[in-house]
C-alpha cells in the first residue's frame, strides 16, 4: 500500500513540473532579443509556449545562420541551433522543404512547433502565431537538442517561442 501512496505521489508531482520558468526562459532570450515585457507565457511537463513584446524587432545576437537548405539541415543533423536565413521563405515553407528533404529532422522540427501551439496556446495567441508562421518577414530560429522554436516577427516586434517535451 505504501508503495502505491508513494508512486501516486510521484506522478502528481512530476505531473505538475513545468518544462521552464517565464524569468529563466526571459533571462536566457534576453541574450539575443531586447525583450521588453511577456505577453503570454504558458508551460506544462509537455509545452511551454511564449510570446514577448520586444524593443527591436531584430535579434541582438544572432543565433548561427544557414543560408541554404543543405546548410540548416547539416546543422539540424548535428543538433546544433540554426537560424535559417532564407530570403523569401515563411516558416512554414521551410520547414515543408526540410520534411521533404529529411522527413525524421523534419517531423522533429514541426513537432517543435505543432503540440506547443495546441496544448499551451489559447485560440487568440495561436491565430496570431498561425499568422506569424505563414509571414516571409518573419525569422525562424530551430534548437533541435532543446526540441524548441523561437519565431521573431520584426512588423509587429514579437518573438514567439515553443518549446515541446517529444
Amino acid at each position: 500500500m505504501r508503495k502505491i501512496i508513494a508512486c501516486l505521489g510521484a506522478v502528481v508531482l512530476l505531473g505538475g513540473c513545468e518544462l521552464d520558468t517565464e524569468e529563466s526562459l526571459k533571462q536566457k532570450l534576453s541574450a539575443r532579443l531586447y525583450i521588453l515585457e511577456t505577453m503570454h507565457f504558458t508551460s506544462k511537463s509537455s509545452c511551454t509556449a511564449a510570446v514577448f513584446t520586444l524593443a527591436l524587432g531584430e535579434f541582438r545576437k544572432p543565433y548561427p545562420l544557414a543560408e541554404t537548405i543543405d546548410r540548416a539541415l547539416e546543422r539540424i543533423r548535428a543538433q546544433k541551433h540554426v537560424q535559417f536565413a532564407l530570403e523569401g521563405l515563411t516558416p512554414n515553407e521551410i520547414t515543408e522543404t526540410i520534411m521533404s528533404r529529411d522527413l525524421p529532422n523534419g517531423l522533429g522540427l514541426i513537432s517543435a512547433g505543432i503540440g506547443p501551439a495546441r496544448d499551451c496556446m489559447d485560440q487568440r495567441i495561436s491565430r496570431g502565431y498561425h499568422r506569424v508562421l505563414l509571414s516571409p518577414a518573419s525569422q525562424m530560429v530551430y534548437m533541435p537538442e532543446d526540441n524548441a522554436l523561437l519565431i521573431v516577427y520584426p512588423p509587429e516586434k514579437l518573438a514567439f517561442f515553443l518549446r515541446g517535451n517529444v
